[in-house]
């Protein structure tokens, strides 16, 4: 595991997307191959084994919140079936982040109603919505897609750019941000840059520069010697997670494994 100044999990995405359904473990099952690689390992964790799903059964959720307990810290992203404005559904999100023992929820844009520029934010409810998370101890983060300068930009603007005053910080996912044509020639190193003083949380997934592929890292193009580097510049201590989906023939937990490894050795 790379040694550094912010804390490294996996997150169990990589076991149920883009896999036969036959072949899913519970959520839990899947939490506890993580933990067994390295018991400094972080969890990022859904409520559902699939973007269709809404929510697991109340027995999986709860054996989840149990594994979690174990786990040195715990994010949650925000299921597929709440990808959109509907503030029930974020506080609905936030007690099971809060259930868990969730420190990060992870939320797309269009769960705060904001995907095109003419897309107007509703401030005082989404500060009602922070202030929810942050009474259980939840911080929100905002996670960029591609070109998505733009939209975290006016999101800080409108709510706020100090996430201890907010709540609200950034997600990065490195893969998005390598995907990005809005942030120059650097767009990795650029994106962490411009949003050094938000960024609470990572996703760290590779791919070709074509297409969203969550490759494991060191299996795309991504500059990861720099993208390491530029986190150790801006004193980045906060958490991150791998978030890869592996090819059919390689086991989930042995694509995490695979990964650390590489960045290990790409941070040495």
């Amino acid at each position: 595991m790379p040694s550094s100044s912010y804390r490294l999990g996996a997150s169990i995405w990589g076991f149920f997307g883009r896999r036969a359904a036959e072949d899913w473990p519970s959520l839990a099952d899947a939490a506890r191959s993580i933990l067994s690689l390295d018991s400094a390992l972080g969890l990022e964790v859904w409520a559902s084994q699939s973007l269709e799903i809404e929510e697991a059964s109340d027995e999986q959720l709860a054996e989840l919140a149990d594994v979690c307990r174990s786990a040195p810290f715990v994010a949650v992203h925000v299921r597929g079936a709440f990808w959109g404005w509907a503030p029930a559904d974020l506080r609905r999100e936030i007690d099971f982040a809060e259930h868990v023992g969730a420190e990060t929820l992870v939320l797309h844009p269009v769960c705060l109603g904001i995907t095109r520029p003419e897309d107007r934010l509703d401030v005082p409810e989404i500060r009602r919505i922070a202030t929810y998370a942050a009474d259980r101890e939840v911080r929100l983060a905002l996670e960029n897609m591609a070109d998505s300068v733009w939209l975290l930009d006016r999101v800080l603007e409108e709510v706020g750019d100090d996430p201890r005053k907010t709540n609200l910080g950034i997600c990065i996912d490195i893969g998005h941000a390598y995907l990005s044509h809005d942030a120059g020639r650097e767009p990795v190193a650029n994106y962490l840059e411009r949003y050094a003083a938000q960024l609470l949380h990572l996703h760290l997934h590779d791919n070709h520069g074509a297409s969203d592929e969550h490759l494991i890292p060191g299996d795309g193009a991504i500059d990861w010697s720099r993208c390491l580097r530029t986190l150790e510049r801006i004193g980045f201590d906060g958490t991150a997670v791998l978030e890869v989906h592996p090819p059919e023939d390689l086991a989930a937990i042995d694509g995490i494994r695979k990964g650390l490894g590489f960045l290990g050795s790409a941070l040495a």
